[in-house]
């Protein structure tokens, strides 16, 4: 039988926007239903939908257990691990398996983390834990070991761009080119910034980012205005502006996004940094993105990482 040549912890691990999720509920459609016939394939924006509403009250299988932060809350906490386990211990209501799918893993705590050891090490029978984790090495190493790994890689450019074209003939190729580059090949995260008018909003947010480097816009204003929006987009879309600025100085030879997007002032304006200082700052933006929800003070962290990108004061 196919369920017991299976791990009982599996770690999907890829960037936000690859649909790990869809994968980990399609594996866990397969474990408790084995008959079940192959998922069809969702449409761009009825694959979106499906995301955006994933945590709202649903039917689904008795066996399926989907952990995720509640409450508008960022983490996985102890007590839903606890809680889990007990459950865990029960016997499976349909009778075949037991299937829990955190989401994400990495946004569990340090206790909650150490809870799911337990369950992990001595795993009750025909019991499978699905960890979708955008950033793995934020699990503990103890988490890690005790899972199979499976990577879920960025798709092919010309097989997402086919996809997102498929359904919505308002956005043009070029459009879908553009935030694909601003996703960095991701295309659930491509959707959620066409959905966030990113493709216009790219020009204002290098005028920002020009505008705090030349000192001529305070940081802690515009530090004030990003905490009213999505800050994960924003943030995501700072640190791909900073890999790309990277990679343009690395690798000025390859093609790169900046140019795709026409956007060349702020790329401009970081000629004069070195790429310790570039890498600095990605290292200083993923770590805010990583911390968003976990106890960190966002105010002061967003007001410091943009102070952070202001430039030297001219000599007098």
């Amino acid at each position: 039988r196919h369920e017991e040549r299976f791990a009982h912890g599996w770690m999907l691990a890829g960037p936000p926007g690859l649909g790990k999720i869809n994968l980990a509920l399609v594996a866990a459609e397969r474990l408790l239903i084995p008959q079940a016939a192959a998922p069809e394939t969702l449409e761009p924006q009825e694959a979106a939908s499906a995301m955006a509403q994933r945590h709202e009250p649903a039917d689904h299988h008795p066996d399926l257990h989907w952990i995720f932060p509640g409450n508008d809350k960022r983490t996985l906490i102890v007590d839903q691990i606890r809680e889990m386990a007990s459950t865990l211990a029960l016997t499976s209501l349909g009778g075949l398996a037991k299937v829990v799918v955190l989401e994400p893993a990495d946004a569990m705590t340090i206790s909650a983390a150490n809870a799911l050891l337990k369950t992990l090490e001595e795993p009750t029978e025909r019991t499978y834990l699905l960890l979708v984790t955008h950033q793995p090495g934020q699990l503990p190493a103890t988490v890690r070991s005790r899972c199979q790994a499976l990577p879920v890689p960025v798709p092919d450019k010309t097989m997402a761009l086919d996809w997102l074209a498929s359904s919505n003939s308002e956005v043009n190729e070029r459009d879908w080119i553009q935030l694909l580059a601003l996703s960095e090949g991701a295309p659930f995260r491509a959707i959620e910034f066409h959905d966030s008018d990113y493709i216009n909003k790219t020009s204002a947010l290098d005028t920002l980012f020009h505008g705090i480097h030349e000192r001529e816009l305070d940081p802690q204003s515009v530090a004030d205005d990003w905490l009213k929006d999505d800050l994960d987009l924003a943030l995501s879309w700072l640190a791909a502006r900073l890999r790309w600025a990277i990679r343009a100085r690395i690798a000025p030879e390859a093609s790169n996004p900046i140019t795709d997007l026409n956007s060349d002032s702020l790329h401009n304006a970081w000629q004069e940094l070195t790429p310790r200082t570039l890498f600095q700052r990605l290292q200083h933006t993923e770590m805010v993105l990583s911390q968003l929800g976990r106890g960190i003070n966002t105010e002061l962290a967003i007001r410091a990482l943009f102070l952070g990108f202001q430039g030297q004061k001219e000599r007098s």
